[in-house]
């Protein structure tokens, strides 16, 4: 009995989450076919849901939204910077010296790790007190104040300006802080993401074992090819699955054919 109230709770819940994402993709549909007046109130595309349109008027908003957060800020940085560079972020500094909180998922292939900005860059925001991880993957860009309004830049068109979704719909605004807890609980913290990001996320070593992996090999089989204890392999497979961003063995095997590592 408590096995098929477990199901139907999972099925229940699954069935939740589709229909919360299937909400973010209308108001991305609606972003990209709603005109925002210039100098005019933004059109609303979706209940809840307002358009603003262009790099200023996004900065704008970002700045706006940020500075209204009194307790937290929890953002999503993901692809190239659309309105406002990393440098130039005045409304987070502001926050920030007020006392809200910071929590900041950036994508690793937006991240110039080879270059000598982003390093200081990180390093600036850590001293502010930002707490921040890196992904591999990034869904959208989001700013989530309070868990009570959202700005999301969906990826624009080629060719087409950028435009940005502000959101105050309860079920999306839902939807959205659950996605930001999954990334966050997946991601890395930034030491080991930069330190793995030298020769890529992968050793010669590491393409080894998970190859010995995907065909089926249990730890100790893998620990005799390699010449290393079970344990050892323990231990990386542990790290391979942090590097993905995976809870599973299952989900590192996806991870490793959608990103080529072996």
């Amino acid at each position: 009995m408590e096995e098929g109230s477990d199901a139907a709770g999972q099925a229940a819940f699954r069935s939740l989450v589709l229909r919360r994402l299937d909400e973010i993709r209308d108001a991305q549909l609606a972003a990209r076919s709603v005109p925002a007046p210039p100098g005019g109130p933004l059109a609303a595309g979706t209940e809840g849901v307002e358009v603003a349109e262009g790099t200023d008027d996004i900065a704008a908003r970002y700045t706006a939204i940020q500075r209204s957060a009194q307790r937290e800020i929890l953002a999503l940085a993901a692809g190239p910077v659309v309105a406002v560079p990393a440098g130039a972020n005045n409304g987070q500094r502001e926050a920030m010296r007020a006392g809200v909180r910071y929590r900041v998922v950036y994508e690793r292939d937006a991240l110039d790790l080879d270059g000598t900005d982003t390093p200081l860059l990180l390093h600036h925001w850590s001293a502010l007190g930002e707490e921040m991880r890196v992904a591999f993957d990034v869904p959208m860009k989001l700013v989530l104040a309070d868990r009570a309004r959202a700005l999301v830049v969906p990826t624009p068109p080629d060719g087409a300006p950028p435009r940005a979704l502000l959101l105050d719909s309860p079920a999306l605004l839902k939807a959205l802080g659950w996605i930001f807890d999954r990334v966050w609980e997946s991601a890395l913290p930034v030491p080991a993401a930069l330190a793995s990001a030298v020769d890529g996320p992968l050793t010669s070593d590491d393409r080894q074992l998970l190859t010995l992996l995907l065909n089926g090999y249990t730890d100790q089989s893998i620990g005799s090819q390699l010449g290393v204890s079970m344990r050892t392999v323990q231990r990386r497979v542990r790290r391979l699955l942090a590097l993905a961003g995976a809870q599973s063995r299952l989900q590192l095997g996806w991870h490793a054919a959608q990103h080529h590592w072996i």
